[in-house]
């Protein structure tokens, strides 16, 4: 009896190990499989992500080991495909000069009409063949430009259309006609001599973070020489040139910025009137200073009179030329011109006042009047020369380039015209096969 007491006794207690042991294993696997690690989520939930995000999940030819097809990617350029990585959309900007109108230099400003174009990458109407009329731009993806430097709000009329190269990839072509007054900082210290840059500067309304403005490669920036309106006084150069540009959104965070492309056209002021009416004027007036001389030594009222009414008379022709230009802090090639021509008269005026203490010898008075008349001769004439040759030098200069650039442009367009020639057949297959026109005019 005692002996099978003690078997049911130890059958009893390896029972209960036996029940408690299983328990625990149950209990493990259930925590290891609730506590999954944290790469497996990441890579389950990043997995998710994609496959919500331009996966295909109805065409794969993989399985996994339960027999589940794993997504795949549909097959995108990895140069537009939006990604976090470079989430960045670059945006192509070419400019037309349509007509440049007037340039107004006392309000540091000009009219102009102004073509702006611009094309950026649309990956989710890839492959669809899609036209202006079935698409809602509303609803895509837009860099949101404006023009940076107008003067108010300008007249613009915005079209759309949508390009498909040989890849099937989807391009939307913007264009944005603007018709309005632009603000420059003109540059007058080689004025009347100087060159003027007109600009327009196209900026986005996106951080740079979300868009980057960039020049097109493929399209020419075009000045339209034609249609200028202050061809009277102004002289139009046809080449251009384009730098980018950030803006700063928040003056607070300067971190935050835009992205802003500028192309700006050349135009040179034509010197001839001022040359004519002001230089040649001032010139004739500072000779006939010297023509007080030849009054009596003995009437040195006389001479004074006539030599004040020559200095009142440059002094109104500076009051002109000051009525045609802003108030700058410096001086300009002709005002310095016109202040040398009275600092020459306030000369003559005073030498006519010394005279009169030396009439006491009147040979030696001669003597030094003419010493003094000789050398304020051979200073203004001197003068007058070394005025031109820097004219020539500096000013002038800066024109020979910009005519230099005007002859590299038009070689770099006719050797443009001759490539997209010989790729005119290519791209005639490729309207024919695609059913699109890639040179039609929107």
């Amino acid at each position: 009896m005692r002996g099978s007491h003690m078997v049911n006794t130890i059958w009893f207690l390896s029972s209960k190990m036996s029940t408690a042991i299983a328990y625990s294993f149950m209990t493990m696997d259930k925590k290891q499989r609730d506590t999954k690690p944290e790469v497996f989520r990441r890579s389950s939930s990043t997995s998710d992500k994609y496959s919500n995000h331009g996966y295909d999940n109805s065409s794969e030819h993989s399985t996994n080991r339960s027999g589940r097809r794993r997504p795949r990617k549909r097959s995108r350029s990895s140069s537009s495909s939006r990604t976090k990585k470079d989430s960045r959309v670059k945006v192509e900007i070419v400019v037309q000069f349509f007509k440049v109108g007037e340039i107004d230099t006392l309000k540091e400003q000009f009219n102009a009409d102004v073509i702006v174009k611009a094309k950026w990458r649309e990956p989710t109407l890839d492959g669809q063949q899609a036209t202006a009329e079935n698409v809602d731009f509303s609803r895509l993806w837009n860099p949101k430009l404006y023009i940076e430097n107008s003067l108010g709000d300008p007249k613009e009329q915005i079209r759309h259309r949508i390009i498909y190269n040989d890849k099937a990839e989807a391009f939307i072509y913007e264009k944005r006609v603007a018709k309005g007054t632009f603000m420059e900082n003109l540059e007058l210290d080689d004025f009347p001599f100087d060159v003027q840059d007109l600009t327009i500067t196209v900026a986005s309304e996106l951080p740079i973070s979300e868009c980057e403005l960039m020049e097109d490669k493929e399209e020419h920036h075009v000045v339209n020489r034609q249609s200028f309106v202050d061809e009277q006084e102004w002289h139009l150069y046809v080449h251009t040139e384009c730098n980018k540009k950030e803006l700063v959104i928040d003056q607070v965070d300067n971190s935050v910025k835009r992205s802003a492309l500028s192309v700006k056209c050349r135009a040179a002021r034509r010197p001839g009137y001022f040359v004519w009416n002001i230089f040649m004027i001032t010139f004739l007036i500072c000779s006939l200073a010297f023509a007080t001389f030849s009054v009596d030594k003995k009437l040195p009222q006389n001479r004074l009179q006539l030599s004040f009414t020559l200095v009142l008379t440059a002094v109104a022709f500076k009051s002109v030329v000051n009525s045609s230009l802003p108030r700058i802090s410096y001086l300009t090639y002709m005002d310095k011109y016109l202040l040398v021509s009275m600092v020459m008269l306030s000369a003559v005026c005073t030498w006519h006042a010394i005279v009169t203490r030396l009439l006491y010898n009147r040979p030696y008075a001669d003597r030094v009047e003419n010493i003094v008349l000789t050398i304020l001769s051979v200073l203004y004439i001197i003068y007058n020369i070394g005025f031109i040759v820097i004219i020539y030098l500096f000013p002038c200069k800066k024109r020979r380039i910009m005519s230099q650039k005007d002859r590299e442009y038009k070689e770099s367009l006719s050797r443009t015209q001759v490539a997209k020639y010989k790729r005119k057949p290519r791209r005639l297959a490729l309207e024919q096969n695609e059913g699109i026109h890639v040179q039609s005019k929107y």
